[in-house]
């Protein structure tokens, strides 16, 4: 895109269409963010130092290891595991053995200098991604230059200007945005982002909604260089950017940020009532805790406790597996953080998009379809029963549900049980006080776990149903790819369908079937799920008082006759479609 040159005229505002990527409305002074490549010098380096050429590589990428990791929890503070996710893509691509490996290799065969070297490496990297006009290719390489940029900062030993050094209250413009430029922006003062480029599923994008910055993209802003105008109107909601507004707009849209942070302060007061349909039907409305610091916001949340432990966020920074004691210590504080209330524990799902050092099978040719979760614990008995047992020593201390990821048939949970109940002999031998009755239940994620639930549901105490891998797996698409994000798609007919299937089998063994998945997040689907029978939803903190003010204003009459009428649907646009109209219609009713 061109870069218009203007020069700003009280009185004379600019009004920009871009996309809207993140809600929020912002007003504030422009700040426009670039980033200058550092030039790499090339030298040669005697064979005597090699070896501490090598050594310089290796503390680079433990430094900016250690700078993703810290961006990781903090995101996981803020809500944001999806984001979190993508910051694991990168840890992972610092941790590839061949990108390594290759990089050693040419140090000591060239003889030069890291940075040179390293940008050679990289350099090839990119130039194949940038032949592949893939989208998913193209984020790709993405990450790998804001992999690059903090690497070679950390090996040069300058300091990267990022935007937590930001200490103005501003709305930042920028051509584009890496991943972690947004992942460590200060949201004590940065409004709004403004981009010229940058899409709905990129990985910018996911960042932005994680920390609720409002964020417009495909804007042919000014050259702020040029002239730059005292205020800018960011409306994340319809996308639209006024530069140099007047004062009648300026006095608008004030108006309508406060209306907007009433509005959002609303759905944070409402979270402390029940969740309750105004016909009087009570859903079980709990919470995914990933990181420990989001145990601290718990207490005040309105949640009816933890839906969903992901046990292995806590360890994926680790060079080792986890003693059984390090996990004790943690899942004892959960219980206890959960304050009397339940919480469920689930047994690592290490593998496929979510792994740590100590997976020992890590490296595979497909991850997603490999020894993965509760197939990789069943081939590891010492590991597995390491994490059993301090999950059982946990439950003396509160109500403690154990979980199991991935199954895909019954013989897996049976194995599994076997195991739990082989370390229940042992602990009982050794007086270890623990909940002899402790629940178990089976995540349905699979297809075949959903056509067999009724099977399954016979074995085990609930039933959880994680939409996001059912979804990919049901589909065949992979849902982190961008490219195939159109199918991608949880308002197809057989995601409804499976989801019915299981909460008929749930229903008939009296079951409980909860909803864990990212759709349980989403207040489009709250009716339907309502309306097929679902008795708990497990959503994200930050996700609770907008699910939760959806169910006070729903009949769960109504949610069952809408769920009926979808079921007869045939495409996910046409489910789109009813969902959107249903909640328009919910909002138009709401007081």
């Amino acid at each position: 895109m061109s870069e218009p040159k203007l020069q700003f005229i009280e009185g004379k505002e600019v009004r920009l269409q871009g996309f809207p990527i993140c809600p929020g409305i912002a007003v504030g002074r422009p700040f426009l963010f670039t980033v200058i490549d550092e030039q790499v010098p090339e030298f040669s380096v005697p064979i005597n130092k090699i070896d501490q050429e090598i050594d310089r590589y290796y503390k680079a990428l433990k430094s900016s290891r250690n700078d993703l990791i810290s961006l990781q929890e903090r995101l996981q503070r803020e809500g944001g595991s999806e984001a979190a996710a993508i910051l694991g893509s990168h840890l992972e691509i610092i941790r590839d053995p061949v990108m390594t490996d290759r990089i050693v290799k040419e140090i000591r065969d060239k003889g030069k200098n890291t940075e040179y070297v390293f940008t050679l490496v990289i350099g090839e990297y990119e130039e194949k991604f940038q032949k592949i006009t893939d989208q998913f290719f193209q984020e790709r390489l993405k990450d790998f230059k804001d992999i690059s940029r903090r690497i070679i900062s950390h090996l040069r030993k300058h300091e990267r200007y990022t935007l937590s050094d930001l200490r103005t209250s501003s709305i930042v413009f920028a051509h584009e945005l890496a991943p972690s430029d947004t992942a460590e922006a200060n949201t004590d003062y940065i409004q709004a982002f403004v981009t010229r480029s940058g899409a709905e599923t990129s990985h910018v994008a996911i960042m932005a909604r994680a920390k609720g910055i409002p964020f417009v993209s495909s804007v042919d802003f000014p050259d702020f260089s040029i002239a730059r105008p005292p205020q800018v109107i960011v409306d994340g909601r319809t996308g639209e950017v006024i530069i140099n507004p007047t004062k009648s707009s300026l006095a608008s849209y004030q108006q309508k940020q406060q209306k907007f942070k009433s509005h959002v302060k609303g759905l944070q007061k409402s979270s402390v009532l029940e969740a309750e349909t105004f016909d009087g039907y009570k859903l079980h409305l709990s919470t995914n805790i990933e990181m420990r610091a989001e145990l601290d916001a718990l207490a005040e949340s309105g949640s009816a406790g933890i839906g969903l432990f992901r046990s292995e966020y806590l360890f994926l920074a680790q060079d080792s597996f986890p003693t059984e004691e390090e996990q004790f210590a943690i899942y004892k504080y959960v219980v206890e953080k959960a304050n009397g209330q339940p919480a469920v524990i689930r047994s690592f799902d290490i593998g496929g998009d979510k792994f740590g050092n100590f997976h020992p099978t890590r490296y595979e040719k497909n991850p997603y379809l490999g020894c993965r979760a509760t197939r990789l614990m069943l081939k590891e008995p010492t590991l597995f029963k390491a994490q059993l047992r301090a999950i059982l020593r946990a439950s003396a201390f509160g109500e403690v549900s154990l979980l199991f990821p991935m199954i895909s048939g019954v013989a897996e949970l049976q194995e599994a049980k076997a195991i739990v109940e082989e370390v229940k002999t042992g602990l009982e031998a050794e007086s270890v006080p623990f909940d002899r009755d402790i629940a178990i239940g089976c995540m349905i994620e699979v297809p075949s776990a959903a056509i067999t639930a009724d099977i399954i549901a016979s074995e085990c105490d609930f039933l959880s149903i994680g939409t996001n891998d059912l979804v990919q797996y049901s589909l065949a698409v992979d849902r982190t790819n961008p490219a195939m994000s159109y199918l991608y798609t949880p308002t197809d007919p057989s995601i409804i369908r499976l989801i019915k299937m299981v909460v008929e089998a749930g229903n008939a063994a009296q079951k409980l079937v909860s909803v864990c998945g990212e759709i349980a997040a989403d207040p489009h689907f709250t009716a339907l799920l309502l309306g097929l029978g679902v008795h708990e939803l497990s959503v994200a903190l930050p996700s609770l008082p907008v699910i939760k003010n959806v169910i006070r204003h729903l009949s769960i009459i109504e949610a069952t006759e809408f769920a009926e009428e979808v079921l007869t649907l045939s495409t996910a646009a046409e489910v789109q479609n009813a969902l959107e109209k249903n909640y328009e219609k919910l909002l138009l009713e709401s007081p």
